[in-house]
């Protein structure tokens, strides 16, 4: 389960927006990739990502463009290009006017606008064929300082309410619900509350306690909640220093020491002087702390009223059961004239500099600048949105696209920032440029570099190829509606909420058939539509501004010794009285926090039942045959609506283990670098134009051994080519995947020096903002071949190991390209048993109408000229040398601190129960949940078990603690050592586990996840097993865990990412000493 506890400007990886409802679709991505949870599970690093606007608060990745599926059934069209819905009677109900009633034909979905009739809260009810359920409510919040009132409240209404009076209904319903989506998250000008299920009965129940939560909060009644999740002074003892602490406080603190966060803050500031989003909706920590209990409540009661609600329903549970649930709330409350509305900020008269620094280890290299534009003063149209969005794609969408090569090629820079078009807000912002460059005087070049860019594009215009791939890009995206793992409904909602948030029609942000083709036929008839575009709102338009960020060594010491002063200075200046009450309020605080919830009140909180789960675990098809030399072939018959999706798997253990470290920047090089027939624009253009994506990635993993821990040394890894598209391009995709895999241009040192240099970019931004899951990988990389591998593929050395290429490739060209042509030669001897696999995924219909189209596909691989033949299978075990163990620290520029503690607590051989599974959920929403996060101040405490490598981990994110964290870590094995567990807390225990068992899945990752499980063995009886477990899981089970983690305290090994302070604090605290290891 995913939750994202906060949505402000961040800048991650982006080809810019599809309109308003692309918007949802990006988003989901986002939460995908970076999992930024209440438990803090953050962002997954991409070495290639790029970075969007100030104001962009979602993430898309994609390689490659695409053809659209048809419109029409009979051209292979996808489940989002259904005919209407079928015909329903209109729902009615005496507390509600209809207001308008839309049939959505694009997705086949059925939208009646509701308004509330003594509230006036508008409503909207989408009826869609769908059992996975979503609902939310929304609140325009636009806030007028950086105090983070949005933000904190996001936090606190969930932390209790009339009908729920307990402190986190929010975790209860984590560990004992069958969501599929369950969270809330803040943007610059509106809070979101969505949930989802595909159980009826949860999904009630969910909504019932999301609504009772932000219209009867506890935390307007309970400074205590503003005190945990916004901030408190802290004293445990007279004598102690004085500090803050306090969840958005600390999570805060860890976002602005990222870079990247600290520039767009610069960005939104300056752009945005005259309006709301000039201040920062997520809070600033300098800010922060003028917070009072009265402004805060005050918000809640002017914001979060029905009036000023919007309410969204989706899936197929009945219409007249959501409006009268709802109903049983907002009769409650009288209509009330609310005024949010976001004002528009004026356009300058004439373009703006400014210069600011961030905290770095180095001011060598470092530098970083953008050039940013308000785009409009007034509403744009649906089809300019859409226009935008395939400028977006023209310019900067992936390695080729024009502004974005343009930057990458002048060498100024490392990594490119920007995603151009942005219209997550109600005005639109354009952005562009680089980080990673030398000099200051560098940075000053980069806003002549794209202005000069833009002025030729707009007397020259665009290739028509470059135009036909990103149209036709956008517009697979669209159509085939892939959500992922996530709920469709929840898409439905963020498209329609960028025209509902500012009082314009919802539906207009869902629809894009009539744009769409409007904006073809004025291409087909010449129109410089893009070109006028640019004219128009950039190239005349002054109201743009130039940032420049400057690296400063010194500047995370002067923050800390600037905030100790501070607050040795407040203190000086209390009273003795002053400071007991604060002592007092500290310990009060923490025993509140500590408390148990009376049974009296946990009995209020809605629930399931064993009985309401299946017992039976889900299967995908599957059917496996050997074919041409050994290559394996495998089918899923699944519906996914005309559209083939493909997997082809290459042995990688034909590469000695040296070689793997290469394998992320040779999986650019074969779709980034070009090939022998086409340079690297033609080839992205030509795989926009003929598919819905071309993409390279690996997988590594340790063999299972049923439920066992199995062989440390037993590792598998397959290189994958994944491709997807409609059926009468089938040939054409596999004449792409062919060229890329045999033809690329693997001489291309240029792109290759680019590659690297973005990596490096890539990965030091990601040690510093998702440090947890550098430290996660390091710790693990003790145990297995399998984790050793992935750590120098993408860990913390492989850092080293990129500035280490970066030199060889500048330098000595020649060796490192024999490397890759050798890489190649090895990875396609595809003879043998297994060396190659194909994993497609269609309806049996056209998987068996395409047969031949894969059989000739694969006999032509096997007759290709670059492999060499070899049938050496590397033994990776023995070249890998596994982590030693050790108490590991790595000091970063960061005012907070990530740190993982763990080991190995089952032994190969070792019989693993899916009661650790439960187990673990159990720790993370429970123990250290009020441990790390409510009690230490931590954004995020939880813990992870891997089954098959015996791995036991706890992590932390964003914490203020380091030696406290390890001491609530070893603590939890004496808690579960000594449980005694009710009934009813263990079968929630299990609910919640099974949830998360059965999270949904999108067609194509179905396939997918059954390749994989068939390549490292894991069976339908292996998965049927461990439920069985699960459900079947006692109260023993837990202490027995609990036994084996006292184990572990003596054995396991900590690593930690954090300050330099935290660790000199450490030094004085802690027996053992940590190894202390530079790294940036």
């Amino acid at each position: 389960m995913f939750t994202l506890r906060r949505k402000r400007p961040m800048r991650v990886a982006s080809f810019g927006a599809v309109g308003s409802f692309a918007v949802s679709l990006a988003f989901v991505t986002y939460v995908a990739s970076r999992s930024a949870s209440r438990l803090g599970i953050s962002t997954m690093r991409s070495a290639s990502s790029q970075h969007t606007s100030p104001i962009r608060a979602f993430a898309a990745r994609s390689r490659g463009g695409s053809i659209a599926p048809k419109a029409h059934k009979a051209a292979g069209s996808t489940a989002a290009v259904n005919t209407a819905p079928a015909t329903r009677e209109s729902a009615e109900h005496d507390a509600y006017d209809v207001v308008k009633i839309d049939d959505i034909n694009e997705y086949g979905a059925r939208a009646t606008l509701f308004r509330h009739k003594k509230t006036g809260a508008e409503v909207l009810s989408v009826e869609k064929d769908d059992e996975n359920k979503v609902f939310g409510i929304v609140f325009r919040t636009p806030p007028t300082d950086s105090t983070g009132i949005p933000h904190i409240l996001e936090h606190s209404v969930l932390c209790g309410s009339r009908k729920y009076p307990i402190k986190e209904p929010f975790t209860e319903l984590m560990k004992s619900s069958l969501n599929t989506f369950l969270n809330a998250f803040t943007y610059p000008d509106r809070t979101c509350y969505p949930v989802a299920s595909q159980n009826l009965k949860d999904f009630y129940n969910l909504v019932n306690v999301y609504l009772d939560a932000v219209f009867f909060p506890r935390a307007v009644s309970d400074p205590q909640v503003l005190a945990q999740e916004g901030w408190h002074y802290e004293l445990d003892k007279e004598d102690d220093a004085l500090t803050r602490k306090g969840v958005v406080y600390n999570e805060m603190k860890g976002v602005y020491s990222q870079p990247d966060n600290i520039m767009g803050k610069v960005e939104m500031e300056t752009l945005f002087p005259d309006n709301t989003y000039g201040v920062d909706s997520g809070g600033d920590p300098k800010v922060i702390p003028s917070l009072t209990f009265n402004q805060f409540k005050d918000f809640h009661s002017s914001k979060y009223h029905p009036s000023n609600a919007r309410v969204y329903f989706y899936g197929d549970d009945p219409v007249q059961e959501r409006l009268e649930l709802l109903d049983s709330y907002l009769s409650e409350f009288e209509k009330k004239n609310v005024d949010t509305k976001v004002e528009w900020q004026p356009l300058w008269k004439e373009p703006k500099t400014i210069k600011a620094s961030f905290p770095s280890n180095s001011e060598e290299g470092k530098y970083m600048a953008s050039v940013n534009w308000v785009v409009h003063e007034e509403p744009l149209s649906s089809e300019e949105k859409l226009a935008t969005s395939v400028l977006s794609h023209l310019l900067m969408g992936n390695s080729a696209a024009i502004l974005r090569k343009t930057l990458t090629d002048s060498g100024l820079g490392e990594q490119v920032l920007g995603g151009a078009f942005d219209d997550t807000l109600q005005q639109m912002v354009f952005s562009a440029g680089l980080k990673g460059m030398k000099s200051e005087e560098d940075s000053l070049k980069v806003e002549k570099l794209v202005t000069d860019t833009l002025e030729r594009l707009s007397k020259e215009g665009f290739p028509d190829e470059a135009v036909a791939a990103s149209i036709n890009t956008i517009e697979f995206r669209l159509r085939e509606f892939n959500t992922g793992g996530y709920p469709k409904g929840l898409m439905f909602m963020l498209g329609a909420l960028g025209e509902w948030i500012y009082d314009r029609d919802p539906v207009d942000g869902l629809r894009f058939e009539k744009d769409l083709q409007s904006l073809k036929d004025k291409l087909a008839n010449k129109e410089p539509v893009f070109e006028n575009i640019i004219k128009k709102y950039l190239l005349e338009n002054n109201h743009r501004l130039a940032v420049t960020m400057v690296p400063d060594a010194q500047l995370e010491e002067k923050e800390t010794e600037k905030e100790t002063k501070e607050l040795e200075s407040i203190k000086s200046k209390l009273s003795s009285s002053d400071v007991t009450k604060i002592v007092q309020e500290t310990k009060t605080l923490k025993d509140a926090q500590a408390a148990e919830d009376s049974p009296e009140n946990m009995a209020k909180m809605p629930k399931l039942t064993l009985e309401d789960l299946d017992k039976k675990q889900k299967e995908i098809p599957i059917q496996v045959e050997t074919v041409s030399e050994g290559t394996k072939l495998l089918t899923h018959d699944l519906s996914t609506s005309g559209i083939m999706y493909m997997d082809i798997g290459l042995d990688m253990r034909v590469l000695p283990v040296d070689d793997l470290p290469l394998i992320p920047l040779f999986e650019r090089m074969l779709t980034e670098a070009g090939t022998k027939n086409r340079d690297n624009v033609a080839l992205s253009q030509y795989i926009g134009t003929h598919t819905g994506g071309v993409g390279v990635s690996h997988f590594i993993s340790q063999k299972v051994d049923g439920n066992k821990v199995s062989d440390p040394n037993s590792v598998v890894g397959y290189l994958t080519l994944r491709a997807k598209c409609v059926p009468e391009k089938i040939s054409t995709m596999l004449e792409i995947a062919e060229e890329v895999l045999t033809s690329a241009k693997l001489d291309n040192k240029q792109r290759m020096v680019e590659m690297l240099k973005e990596t490096k970019a890539g990965l030091e931004a990601g040690i510093v903002g998702s440090g947890h899951r550098y430290a996660a990988g390091r710790l693990s990389a003790r145990f297995t071949a399998a984790d050793s591998i992935s750590e120098t593929m993408g860990g913390i050395s492989y850092l080293n190991t990129v500035k280490e290429l970066l030199e060889q490739a500048e330098n000595d060209w020649p060796t490192l390209q024999k490397r890759l042509e050798g890489m190649r030669a090895a990875l396609l001897s595809t003879k043998g048993d297994g060396r190659m696999l194909i994993n497609l995924t269609a309806d049996k219909k056209l998987l068996d109408s395409s047969r031949k189209d894969f059989d000739s596909f694969i006999d032509r691989i096997h007759k290709n000229t670059v492999g060499s033949g070899s049938t050496e299978i590397h033994d990776w075990a023995k070249e890998i040398k596994t982590l030693e163990k050790s108490d590991e620290g790595f000091p970063v520029p960061t005012q907070v601190n990530y740190v993982a503690f763990g080991g190995q607590l089952y032994k190969p051989g070792n019989d693993v129960s899916g009661a650790s599974q439960v187990i673990s959920k159990f720790l993370s929403t429970g123990f250290l949940w009020d441990n790390v996060r409510v009690i230490g101040g931590a954004y995020g405490g939880f813990c992870g078990f891997d089954p098959v490598s015996g791995v036991f981990r706890f992590l932390s994110y964003r914490d203020p603690n380091l030696v406290n964290t390890i001491d609530n870590y070893k603590a939890a094995s004496e808690y579960l050592a000594g449980l005694n567990l009710s009934q009813e807390e263990l079968e929630k225990a299990i609910i919640g586990c099974i949830g998360d068992v059965d999270s949904p899945m999108s067609v194509d990752q179905k396939g997918f996840a059954s390749f994989q499980r068939w390549i490292i063995g894991r069976t339908q009886d292996d998965l049927q097993t461990r439920r069985d477990q699960i459900l079947g899981t006692t109260a023993e089970d837990f202490r027995a865990f609990g036994r084996m983690l006292q184990d572990l305290n003596k054995e396991g090994d900590s690593v930690v990412i954090g300050s330099k302070g935290a660790f000199e604090s450490a030094e004085k605290e802690m027996e053992s000493k940590f190894k202390l290891l530079e790294i940036l």
